[in-house]
């Protein structure tokens, strides 16, 4: 992990020995001046940021050999020179003169022939000819600022409907599929006829269950479904519920029988015998081999443990959700104890709180309130506020301090620390995005 320097190093005139530039893949925060080597592969170059408008800027070594037909001439001396690149071209440049491949500017002589083909022929143009362009089936051509345009021509098409009203089986063409070329244009396209369904009995089955109204599943039989020839129907049941059971002419669901007892046993306390925690009998801890349900109550015979938890004879357990065979934890019990130990180191019970060095307690209407003696205080905190460039403790500690500043992950930064017998500051020469922590120690 890098130590962040929060301020300039001043190595007075000495010098940095066995230094090497930063090496990453990935520029550091652009600030002027700043460099460091660029890792990427097939790069490894060093770059400095020079500023917005260059932003970073390779050093890197060239070399300007001459090449075919160019010439380069380096000038200067030191660490600045002047590189110079001139054709060697023999002749004199001018507007009718053309640099030929035998490096050499002159004037071309003779006219010159260019071949234009078609799909159903091939014209030879000589120099001064005007070669037209036209348009063909479909096709239009312009021409403005020599650039030649050829253009699709636009095509209207009126599709006309034919009204039809169908009956039973009656039938109607349909397209399918169209095919189209390369170009857009349609080829072929796929016709049939659509003939529709006759009429069609539903059959309807399935047990109603419930009361009131009630929905009844179908079943069609194959082949399609005259819609209009179907009565909707709508069947009600009505079901008569326990509390008002006063109507001979309704009967109530085996649901609401159950439900009304349902409600009738919720929350109460149903008493199951005695428990022995010490061989868990019944077996009631952690995966528990019976049912057991809410309300369900039991009072310890043997002390042991329950769900780990100390249990003695006289206290009573109570089942406060309905649980499974091998579900339940000691959440779901609620544990009355009825007789209570003295507490020691390891068995919690009765005790008090006693004071001790350094430590107050009190007692108001049976609880203790434990505080620490106060002492003189041997340590201070202050920060360097985002955006700032200092920061201020301020203590009794005299000169005789450790001072120490950490950014936000715990980490350490050195920052211009300063001191009297009463503050100590830190400050920094580039503003954070986030707060410093100064931690200032009095020492002996």
């Amino acid at each position: 992990m890098a130590i962040p320097f929060l301020n300039n190093i001043d190595l007075s005139d000495n010098q940095l020995l066995n230094a090497k530039l930063q090496l990453t893949s990935t520029a550091p925060t652009a600030s002027a001046g700043q460099i460091y080597f660029d890792s990427t592969t097939d790069i490894d170059i060093a770059k400095y940021y020079s500023d917005a408008t260059d932003g970073w800027v390779s050093l890197i070594e060239h070399t300007y050999p001459a090449g075919t037909f160019i010439t380069t001439t380096e000038s200067g001396s030191g660490a600045k020179r002047t590189l110079t690149s001139d054709l060697s071209a023999t002749g004199t440049a001018s507007a009718t003169t053309f640099l030929t491949g035998n490096n050499t500017w002159s004037t071309p002589a003779g006219t010159y022939t260019w071949i234009v083909a078609g799909d159903l022929g091939v014209e030879g143009i000589e120099s001064g000819d005007t070669v037209t362009i036209a348009g063909g089936t479909y096709m239009a051509t312009s021409v403005s600022a020599a650039i030649a345009t050829i253009t699709h021509d636009n095509t209207s098409r009126t599709d006309t409907p034919t009204a039809t009203s169908p009956g039973d089986l009656g039938t109607f063409p349909v397209v399918t599929t169209v095919t189209t070329n390369a170009t857009g244009h349609v080829t072929a396209i796929n016709v049939d006829t659509v003939t529709l369904p006759g009429n069609q009995e539903i059959a309807l089955t399935g047990d109603v269950t419930g009361s009131g109204r009630t929905s009844i599943a179908t079943t069609i039989s194959a082949g399609a479904v005259d819609f209009a020839m179907i009565n909707p129907a709508v069947v009600i049941i009505e079901s008569e519920g326990i509390p008002n059971n006063d109507n001979d002419t309704t009967w109530p669901t085996s649901a609401a029988v159950k439900k009304y007892v349902d409600d009738q046993t919720a929350g109460g306390l149903i008493y199951q015998g005695g428990y022995n925690a010490a061989t868990n009998v019944p077996d009631l801890d952690s995966a528990t081999s019976i049912a057991v349900e809410k309300g369900w109550t039991y009072t310890v015979t043997a002390e042991g443990t329950f769900f780990t938890e100390q249990v003695r004879v006289g206290d009573v357990l109570i089942a406060e959700a309905d649980l499974a065979v091998g579900v339940g934890t000691l959440a779901d019990w609620t544990t009355v104890q009825n007789n209570i130990d003295l507490a020691d180191l390891t068995q919690v019970g009765i005790g008090n709180v006693n004071a001790g060095t350094g430590v107050d307690v009190v007692y108001a209407s049976g609880t203790a309130t434990v505080s620490l003696t106060p002492v003189a205080a041997t340590s201070a905190t202050g920060t360097i506020a985002i955006g700032d460039l200092s920061g201020t403790v301020t203590h009794a500690f005299g000169l005789n301090t450790m001072v120490q500043t950490i950014d936000s992950n715990g980490d350490s930064v050195f920052c211009d620390i300063t001191r009297t017998a009463t503050t100590s500051v830190a400050t920094i020469s580039v503003a954070q995005a986030a707060t410093i922590t100064i931690l200032a120690q009095k020492i002996g």
